[in-house]
């Protein structure tokens, strides 16, 4: 009994660690679109990866990532009004810090198992 919990627990939580891998995957692909729009497109662009980046935060609650979520947010809106060159180094920054997120989560989630 003890074992199937164990298993279960561990399995849920490789589920987890899945389930945001995609999302991070998924935020990199829509950082590099937003770095290519502008106006109300842009905008709404922004605002779904804003709120994609605070669930991935959402659903880890033993972490603490308010500060690096306030970043990545601040500077999403910043690229809303970025073009060109200047765009896609914020996109690239971007990615970095949520990539930097995702492994601040990781690292618990793999020592529980």
């Amino acid at each position: 009994m003890v074992q199937a919990m164990e298993n279960e627990s561990k399995e849920t939580e490789a589920g987890k660690k899945s389930k945001i891998q995609e999302k991070v995957g998924k935020l990199g692909n829509d950082i590099d679109t937003l770095a290519k729009k502008t106006g109300d497109e842009a905008s709404k662009l922004a605002k779904n990866i804003n709120t994609e980046i605070k669930s991935i935060s959402d659903e880890i609650k033993s972490i603490d990532v308010k500060d690096e979520v306030k970043s990545i947010t601040g500077r999403g809106e910043k690229l809303v009004d970025a073009t060109g060159d200047s765009a896609k180094k914020l996109a690239s920054e971007i990615k970095t810090d949520v990539k930097k997120m995702v492994d601040k989560i990781e690292v618990p989630i793999s020592k529980k198992k």
